[in-house]
């Protein structure tokens, strides 16, 4: 549509007109995965991902068959294998084969990988001492981790790597306050790999325990159409108002982020049915892509399943993840209305409308096609705030999900035979538990799950729905498991590499100086050093993952806060809060890069990388915005200690209507 085609524009449009672009792109391609295999070597790489993803299934609802350190290792040996087989050394290179060196490098990932597993129970490592050999391949262990931190996340994270293990190296040679005693390259080895200081420390913790089990969770969600209905939602909720389809992808995003924990997934996800709704109406390409990032991006702050990084507060802060979850979410939400309002000047000012009422799909119909998915996600809200662990509340959520998404389908199709089959399922599940000690919640998910099934086939059945629920079988389970492996690589990665810089920061000794450096800066002026604290985020998040931004603000950072008397929720909030939004900040920005193709912002010869450009410049100007309610919103938090929603009802209202 051109700029005078869009200021003739006064009525409102038929949603079913627009198309939806067939050439969408893959998250995997845009985080850095262009090796497309065929054959054995997808079908090893299949074998890989599904057996990582049961593993970790199995431990979330039954406990470890390992000791904790081999446990962090099988998450990891198998997390470089699969990086050594689906990511090339250069982006480009390899598309339809895997190089015999990438071979070489996963079997020896696997094959070292194993000793030091097997190592860390031998009477030399417990005592501390360390033969050559074990030395060798606590070398060969590290270099693998860089490697494959370098072709997942990318060059930023590898870079400040390098810096910290130089620092250990040579910071004796530094000036005060920054210098440290003379390292030791044996210690160095022993501490990363063998202790629970480095590699297999906090990070790398919080990613085998946590982390996965979410994104199997929002892997096999999405796997059901769940993102559709969302959308549908939002589109019914918002759609029909001025800039409609803009709104709906803020609303849409926000309910896909708040169970997804990804961004680009995210903005894949509901960038495919918004963007083009929103070209329509009269959006520039630009700004529609643009909207969907700082959208998608802020999904990481919306509870119940916030980013990885919100799995680490529960390790760096003496508070549960339901005390984080709730704390979160006002700010959250303030978040997501000042998107709205940025969305809703944009449409005034360009006088754009909203779809038409009648084309949109009713609430009613879409909550009786899909409704019954709303029920795993308020059982994973209801298992974290009565106090049950945060793995534990995931796995039993995906049980429910999983038998609302097998029976929808089956109990619509054949209604008796699959009744049977699910009153033999829950005889068993019962049986299971008085016999083998199984949770009893496990029986009693997919006892309401069926009973939820049964209601919503019924009631489809009542309103002539015929449209029957998303198929979901073997097929569908095993790519859910597959997407869950390949999603989970960046955070595996990044947290090793996170471990790194954490074993670093407490050798060294960093840890302790750079509070009172920053306090000495700030000169006990608390507003300067939450400005410094927001400078740091940005510096440091413009090439990380939010994972590895937390890890490092809040080793480094976070602690100076608390120094000045500021609570610890709140400095910790504040740091993740500035690395999530640090997302939308060049020359990183990959939900901008992965809904560009979707967006087609500009089409010429150097369409995708102008295209690209003005995608992160105009989800920047959003993130600017975001950047001052924040910025209000945190530093009001601070000085008041006033959001905690589990304290008084008055201090937090006034902070919340300050913001």
């Amino acid at each position: 549509m051109s700029d005078l085609d869009r200021k003739k524009f006064k009525g409102n449009i038929d949603a079913t007109e627009v198309e939806i672009p067939a050439d969408l792109p893959d998250t995997e391609e845009i985080e850095g995965s262009d090796r497309k295999v065929f054959g054995w070597k997808a079908l090893l790489i299949l074998v890989i991902c599904v057996g990582m993803a049961a593993y970790h299934l199995y431990t979330a609802g039954f406990g470890l068959i390992v000791g904790t350190r081999q446990h962090l290792f099988i998450h990891l040996i198998l997390g470089l294998v699969l990086v050594y087989l689906i990511f090339p050394r250069k982006k480009g290179l390899s598309q339809q084969t895997i190089v015999w060196y990438d071979f070489l490098l996963a079997g020896v990932a696997l094959v070292v990988g194993l000793f030091v597993m097997y190592s860390q129970t031998s009477p030399a490592i417990l005592s501390g001492r360390m033969d050559l050999i074990h030395m060798i391949a606590g070398v060969i262990m590290i270099l693998l981790i860089i490697e494959a931190t370098r072709r997942v996340v990318g060059k930023p994270l590898l870079i400040i790597a390098l810096c910290f293990i130089a620092y250990y190296f040579f910071g004796n040679l530094l000036p005060p306050p920054f210098s440290h005693s003379r390292a030791n390259f044996d210690t160095f080895i022993y501490e990363m790999m063998y202790t629970s200081t480095g590699i297999l420390g906090t990070p790398l913790s919080v990613s085998a325990n946590y982390v996965f089990i979410f994104v199997m969770f929002g892997a096999i969600l999405e796997a059901t159409g769940a993102g559709k209905m969302f959308i549908d939602l939002a589109l019914r909720m918002v759609g029909h108002y001025r800039g409609g389809p803009a709104k709906a992808a803020v609303v849409g995003s926000g309910f896909m982020g708040s169970i997804s924990g990804s961004s680009v997934a995210n903005a894949v996800t509901t960038g495919t049915f918004t963007i083009p709704l929103m070209k329509k109406v009269g959006f520039k390409p630009q700004v529609a892509g643009g909207i969907e990032v700082a959208s998608s991006s802020s999904g990481q702050l919306l509870p119940p399943v916030m980013g990885a990084a919100a799995f680490l507060m529960i390790e760096y802060t003496p508070y549960s993840y339901a005390q984080i979850m709730v704390s979160a979410l006002i700010p959250a939400v303030l978040t997501y209305i000042a998107i709205l309002w940025m969305v809703h000047i944009e449409s005034v000012k360009n006088d754009i409308r909203g779809l038409d009422k009648s084309t949109l799909v009713p609430a009613k119909r879409s909550l009786l096609q899909q409704g019954y998915l709303i029920f795993p996600i308020l059982a994973l809200v209801f298992f974290v705030l009565v106090g049950n662990t945060v793995f534990n509340a995931a796995f039993f959520s995906i049980v429910m999900l999983l038998t609302v998404a097998v029976f929808a389908h089956r109990l619509r199709e054949r209604f008796g035979a699959g009744l049977l089959i699910a009153a033999v399922l829950a005889g068993i599940s019962y049986l299971m538990h008085v016999l083998l000690g199984w949770h009893i919640e496990i029986s009693i998910m997919i006892a309401i799950g069926i009973f939820v099934c049964i209601f919503f086939v019924l009631f489809q059945k009542r309103y002539k729905i015929d449209s029957a629920p998303v198929k979901f079988g073997v097929r569908e389970l095993v790519v859910s498991f597959e997407m869950s492996a390949r999603k989970s690589l960046t955070v595996v990665t990044a947290c090793a590499t996170a471990g790194i810089l954490i074993g670093v920061i407490n050798l060294t000794g960093l840890s302790g100086k750079l509070p009172t450096i920053i306090v000495g800066f700030a000169g006990d002026n608390l507003l300067l050093a939450l400005f410094f604290t927001f400078i740091a985020c940005l510096i440091v998040g413009l090439g990380l993952p939010t994972t590895a931004t937390y890890v490092i603000l809040a080793a480094m950072v976070a602690p100076a806060l608390i120094e000045m008397n500021v609570p610890i929720m709140a400095a910790h909030l504040f740091v993740l809060y500035y690395g999530v939004l640090a997302d939308d900040t060049p020359p990183v920005n990959l939900p901008a890069y992965a809904i560009s193709g979707i967006a087609k912002a500009i089409q010429s010869l150097q369409g995708c990388k102008v295209s690209n450009t003005i995608q992160v410049l105009c989800s920047c100007r959003l993130f600017l915005q975001q950047t001052q309610l924040f910025y209000c919103f945190q530093k009001t938090q601070v000085y008041t200690h006033g959001m905690k929603l589990y304290g008084r009802s008055l201090p937090r209202l006034s902070v919340f209507l300050y913001s």
